[in-house]
């Protein structure tokens, strides 16, 4: 064995230095070599290299680079101590070493993107792994200090290229060797990994890696016995040894047939001994063992144990020792199919705001999860052994329910319609089963963005392909029609109907049904063609029937004011939008009513991402095809209490099912963000999701996902590719402790007095100015006045009905439907409440002007605002500003005769309008909003749940949600700084007061007399009553 190892004591370093006593102990040894940067390039260059090692920390000499990459490219291993891997590069000037800059391009290189620091202060104490044991004789060599950890990207291509959800190859893995754990025995960090490749670039390499200052404890004779050890097995190379069973569960009666499958990528065969003990119930069954003598050519022994299966749970231990000392403990498992546990207690049901499990409320905590050793392949190569080992933890953490699925290879499972692999139903069984054994509940994921379409023209049209969707589903659910823990999700991230497009809003695919079903759609809406011909502006020539009304291309459109050279027609948009939506709503209810024809009490739902923003099937527009809405906070941080409120409609729980937080750089390719900032970000969509009355929050996912082509999806994850947990895992288990025991109260929720409608007609049109309205108010309202407030659809105005709310506010909507608008008069006229509309108020969803306002207002003509304009509120003057665009995007309304400058107010019935000629929320200026708000909320007779004595700063948002036996109180700081809060109930006059730390959450809840029930983080925060 030739190992090389690289240390210059001219070069820089960090911590102290290896000793001349630990340097000496090599120099005589023929099998090591020690050389500085001097003699590096001449020696990985004429000198096979079995062994690689590093002990300058993330110092190199720059001039090397290029033999050290050709070096591990050969396969030679590498061992690395002493901080992030090739993380700066140094150069000799004048006879000094020069260190660059810290940079990430030479580690990416090798396959780690990025390496994020990982602080020592939750580590109680380090250990071993028992299961990949190296280190099981050298923890006393470690010290607990900060770590780092490795991002990886060791999926350079996709399996499938066509799916957005592809897995790439599983090129390498990552295994911890040694782990720092807290006090309550919580894995959060290794500082010690092995990186094996078993494909790619690197193939055969066996990387070691240290990733903390070496300190006193270390450049010792132990130290350096313990490096002799380490480049023994790293030179070794790397032998792929998978443990499996032909099937994840068995019907009792069956007998299991358990596989192991080697490989080893080395020249020189090896002998090897398993070890195989069969468990259940902590009770041994059967131990065997087994030999191989494993090669570079692919072996598989099967096992038959002799055990009848039955009900319940089996795991199997696989102790696994080669001639050449190497030692590792590999765990599998399989169920025995237990129907009766599945069938035990009662489904998940909806009310109004929350869930309820056997009679009670339950408060969502959930995680999303598929497997902590091959990701997206876990129903392709199952393990329930690490679904079991997973779950438990989970619920450990607090967590009560799993969302899972199928984000690919749709056609791999079922390659011909009708034909389920058997294998792969076995495996979603197994996973129920060890979610069931957990009291966990499972939200399963048929589809992704869009549909299997199975030969078909068309994903939602195409008789063939629904048919075949059909067959997909049943395959799975008549398996579970009796199971109490399983809810089904249709699709995740919907679009239509373009699969090479997703997220792009509506996009035709030119296929036939398209074109039929449009047609069909628009002579129902549009009765005859001479109303479609004046609603899209088109002549007969242009429009001759419903049949020359094809799907328009998005090319076709003017989405823009400067769009116009071409002569574009664009009013056609509203409708193709339109109709998309009642396709996808059609589509979803048929399949929902496959399922509940065979399981009525199972939930059925959409998981849908930010999709209000873009066009696509919406909350508050597919409510009505589901059992409950979803939404996807991910990407609009800055508006994520909006992202809450329009996702919620006024009958169904709303769940905010994928909550987590995007990879950012900065320019320098260095990640952006901390774990602890992560944390703190996570923390805060939890509490929003709350503070709206939403059901709950689901974190995108457990386990970090670093098989696939994409570096974003190799950072997200409370657990890192190392298997330790980084601090944002915290979120689940303070959650999970905040609700536990408090579930009752989250009973009768009193709905918000405010109604905001969220203006589709303008957001489905060419011109969208939706988005900026609404989240402009949503700032205002919710953080400058501190007024909740619920979100209606334009199109689905009987939510009102029920419990109509006090003040309803549409913000400058522009084009808006006119039944709508009738609608909310009849609403106002009968029920006595206000209506505050700003902007136009006569144009109709077509943007044609109407007279539909000259009973309340008289005539009114249309004007373009001005950069500045001013409005007069009862005799206060405040200025209006349209910058950038607007006074070419936006218009006004103004009475004839009249000005934009008065708010102009009418009786309706029991109920008054309110209305601002001007387009208030698309101005640049807040003091005027503020203004209009607060008029409208005193007309309305509307005050404060409590009032705020301290801390009412820009950068807090607090919230009260009252229920019947109490109420919960949420604050999140957005701000720089910690902020000291006192506040007064204005129910029971109580006042609170406690410390907000920046960028953190807080919740507490109280009984109906104000006295505490539960804090969140109640060992960190103290509350004063």
């Amino acid at each position: 064995m030739n190992t090389v190892i690289f240390y210059d004591e001219r070069m820089p370093f960090n911590g102290p230095r290896p000793t001349d006593t630990f340097l000496s102990l090599f120099q005589d040894h023929e099998s090591y070599t020690i050389v500085n940067a001097d003699r590096l390039d001449y020696l990985l260059d004429h000198t096979h290299v079995d062994v690689f090692i590093n002990l300058q920390g993330p110092y190199f000499p720059k001039q090397s680079w290029t033999k050290i990459v050709k070096c591990l490219a050969a396969g030679s291993a590498w061992i690395h101590t002493g901080g992030a891997p090739f993380r700066i590069p140094c150069y000799e000037e004048n006879g000094e070493w020069v260190m660059e800059r810290e940079q990430t391009a030479y580690h990416q290189t090798l396959n780690i993107h990025e390496a994020l620091p990982v602080s020592s202060e939750p580590i109680d104490h380090l250990s071993a792994s028992q299961d990949w044991p190296l280190l099981s004789e050298d923890e006393s060599l470690f010290s607990v200090t900060d770590t780092f950890n490795l991002i990886l990207h060791v999926s350079k291509t996709s399996v499938l290229p066509s799916e957005m959800g592809s897995s790439g190859p599983m090129d390498a893995r990552i295994h911890p060797l040694l782990k720092g754990s807290s006090k309550d025995g919580r894995e959060v960090a290794a500082p010690a990994v092995a990186i094996e490749h078993i494909n790619g670039r690197f193939k055969g390499g066996r990387w070691l890696f240290f990733n903390q200052t070496m300190d006193r404890h270390f450049w010792h004779e132990r130290g350096a016995k313990a490096i002799e050890k380490w480049a023994m097995f790293a030179s070794q190379g790397v032998t792929d040894i998978v443990l499996k069973t032909n099937y994840a569960s068995y019907e009792p009666g069956e007998r299991p047939d358990i596989l192991i499958q080697f490989e080893r990528f080395n020249t020189k065969p090896c002998q090897w001994r398993f070890d195989l003990l069969i468990e259940k119930d902590g009770n041994p069954l059967e131990e065997t063992t087994l030999t191989a003598n494993i090669s570079n050519q692919l072996a598989v022994q099967n096992y038959l144990p002799e055990i009848t299966v039955s009900p319940g749970f089996y795991r199997i231990t696989c102790t696994a020792r080669s001639e050449a000392g190497e030692k590792r403990i590999l765990h599998q498992g399989f169920w025995g199919s237990d129907r009766k546990l599945l069938a035990e207690g009662e489904a998940l049901t909806c009310g109004r705001d929350y869930f309820y499990k056997n009679g009670r409320p339950f408060p969502v905590v959930g995680m999303t999860y598929m497997t902590s050793d091959v990701a997206r392949y876990y129903l392709f190569l199952p393990n329930p052994y690490l679904w079991e080992k997973d779950f438990q933890q989970m619920k450990k953490a607090g967590i009560n329910l799993i969302r899972t699925g199928i984000w690919t290879a749709w056609q791999h499972m079922m390659f011909i319609d009708g034909h389920f692999r058997e294998d792969i139903l076995r495996a979603i069984d197994a996973f129920i089963l060890c979610a069931k054994k957990h009291d966990l509940e499972v939200t399963f994921t048929f589809f992704s963005f869009t549909p299997e379409m199975w030969q078909g023209e068309n994903p939602y049209l195409d008789p063939r392909s629904i048919e075949a969707q059909k067959r997909f589903i049943l395959s799975i659910v008549n398996r579970h029609m009796q199971t109490t823990n399983v809810q089904w999700d249709l699709i995740n991230e919907p679009s239509l109907f373009n699969p090479a497009q997703t997220f792009s809003g509506p996009r035709t695919l030119g296929d036939r049904f398209d074109r039929e079903s449009y047609i069909e759609w628009l002579k129902k809406r549009h009765g005859s063609v001479r109303v479609l011909q004046e609603r899209w502006n088109m002549t007969p020539e242009e429009l001759p029937d419903f049949n020359a009304a094809v799907p328009p291309q998005s090319s076709e459109v003017n989405f823009d004011i400067q769009d116009m050279i071409s002569g574009k027609k664009g009013l056609k948009w509203l409708d193709y939008t339109l109709y998309t939506m009642a396709v996808h709503n059609h589509w979803a209810q048929t399949l929902s009513s496959l399922i509940k024809r065979g399981a009525p009490s199972q939930l059925v739902t959409v998981g849908q991402d930010e999709a209000l923003v873009g066009q696509r099937p919406s909350p508050l527009f597919y409510g009505k095809a589901v059992d409950y809405t979803t939404n996807h906070s991910w990407w609009y941080m800055d508006q994520l209490l909006w992202d809450g409120i329009f996702a919620k409609t006024g009958d169904k729980p709303n769940l905010i099912q994928e909550t987590g937080i995007m990879y950012v750089e900065n320019p320098n390719n260095k990640a952006k963000r901390s774990e602890a900032e992560l944390r703190n970000i996570l923390e805060r969509k939890y509490a929003y999701a709350f503070s709206t009355g939403g059901a709950g929050a689901v974190q995108w996912l457990w386990n970090t996902n670093y098989y696939m082509n994409n570096i974003n999806e190799s950072n997200i994850g409370a657990v890192r590719a190392d298997g330790t947990e980084k601090p944002e895992a915290e979120v689940s288990y303070d959650f999970g402790r905040f609700f536990k025991g408090i579930e009752d109260l989250f009973t009768d929720r009193q709905l918000e007095k405010i109604a905001v409608i969220f203006p589709y007609s303008n957001d489905f049109s060419n011109r969208r100015l939706a988005f900026d309205a609404t989240t402009k108010l949503t700032r205002v309202l919710g953080y400058e006045l501190n007024q909740p407030f619920r979100a209606v659809s334009e199109y689905h105005l009987n939510d009102l009905d029920e419990e109509t709310p006090e003040l309803i506010i549409v913000p400058s909507a522009h084009n808006f439907d006119t039944e709508s608008f009738q609608y909310l008069l009849d609403v106002v006229e009968v029920k006595g409440c206000h209506l505050l509309f700003t902007g136009p108020v006569g144009l109709d969803a077509y943007w044609h002007h109407t007279s539909r306002c000259e009973g309340l207002f008289g005539q009114t003509c249309m004007e373009n605002v001005l950069r500045e304009e001013i409005l007069t509120i009862d005799g206060e003057s405040y200025p209006v500003s349209f910058g950038e665009r607007r006074i070419a995007q936006l218009l006004k309304e103004v009475p004839a005769g009249g000005t934009s400058c008065d708010l102009h107010e009418a009786a309706h019935g029991k109920g008054k309008i309110i209305w601002s000629s001007l387009p208030l929320e698309l101005n640049d200026r807040i003091d005027v909003m503020k203004a209009v708000y607060q008029y409208a909320i005193e007309a309305a007779g509307i005050e404060s749940d409590f009032d705020w004595l301290e801390g009412d700063s820009p950068g807090v948002y607090g919230r009260k949600l009252s229920y019947s036996n109490g109420s919960l109180f949420v604050f999140i700081s957005e701000y720089s700084c910690d902020q000291s809060i006192k506040i007064k109930d204005s129910q029971t006059n109580i006042t609170y007061s406690f410390l907000l730390e920046k960028e953190r959450s807080l919740l507490f809840a109280v009984d109906g007399e104000g006295k505490l029930l539960r804090v969140y983080r109640d060992a960190e925060v103290l509350l004063g009553v």
